[in-house]
């Protein structure tokens, strides 16, 4: 009796602890500790790769809600660099660098009645090599 005790017991502890041994599934892959996830980024009201985006004025004010997670825990530099229609730079401010979740700027000096090409490129501070980069063309529809 007390064999077959002792062997109910020891298949209930088997039975008990045997789920917590199970493989984890790798649906949604977790960054080890020093890895950075891709940077992942969304600029609302813009239409990306177009050049119908429109500004009433010579400035336009721009937000870019970085989506990844977690976010580089030194946070990201955000360039913008702005190219008139005939391919003479429009300087820009000087790059934003942000641990937050939104980084907001402003295009300055957009030329009237003309499209200017805008490049935004988003750059982990931890990692340079982690980059996006966005492109938009916005016409001031200032007379």
């Amino acid at each position: 009796m007390s064999l077959t005790r002792t062997l109910c017991m020891l298949l209930c502890a088997f039975a008990l602890v045997a789920p917590g041994c199970k493989k984890k599934k790798s649906g949604d892959p977790v960054p080890r500790p020093g890895e950075e996830s891709e940077l992942l980024a969304e600029i609302p009201g813009i239409h990306l790769n177009r050049d119908d985006n429109a500004a009433t004025g010579e400035t336009l004010q721009i937000s870019i809600k970085l989506t990844s997670k977690p976010l580089p825990p030194d946070g990201v530099t955000v360039t913008v660099t702005a190219t008139a229609p005939n391919g003479d730079p429009i300087p820009q401010n000087a790059a934003v660098i942000s641990k937050e979740g939104t980084v907001t700027f402003t295009l300055i000096n957009l030329p009237q009645r003309q499209v200017a090409d805008i490049v935004v490129t988003v750059t982990s501070n931890n990692k340079p090599g982690n980059t996006k980069t966005y492109r938009f063309g916005v016409m001031n529809k200032t007379n």
